[in-house]
């Protein structure tokens, strides 16, 4: 097992808590595990929604053109966490996440200003927050 030890304290797997970390300047301090990512997936929706390769996440479900939910494997704490969703297209447009609860949240690729929706040919997404 790989051990971590930081300033006498000692990290391993069974370590539950925080790891508050000294900023530059050495004023602000930064809580490492608040500060990760919880979940991220990367996918083409271009191509039958193939995962390319994910971290916490159950499911991808394709709710129309350019709609798709996406599934928490170990849900958060609650609604108010981070989204962050892009996609690569040749298109010009938008993409935004608007409907989300602590075990799933939905992304909606946006062709243009109109918000005619869109396959894109590579979605990424990612969130950061409390895990529950």
């Amino acid at each position: 097992m790989s051990v971590l030890e930081l300033n006498g304290r000692i990290f391993d797997a069974s370590t539950t808590g925080t790891l508050t970390l000294t900023g530059e300047g050495g004023a602000a301090t930064t809580d490492v595990t608040q500060g990760l990512v919880k979940g991220w997936l990367n996918f083409d929706p271009a191509d039958s929604n193939a995962v390319r390769d994910s971290f916490n996440m159950s499911f991808l479900t394709d709710e129309g053109t350019g709609e798709f939910m996406v599934g928490i494997t170990n849900n958060m704490a609650n609604v108010n966490y981070a989204v962050h969703v892009t996609g690569s297209t040749n298109r010009t447009g938008s993409v935004d996440s608007d409907t989300q609860t602590a075990g799933q949240y939905s992304i909606e690729f946006d062709e243009d200003a109109n918000g005619n929706r869109a396959d894109v040919n590579m979605g990424y997404t990612s969130f950061l927050g409390d895990l529950a």
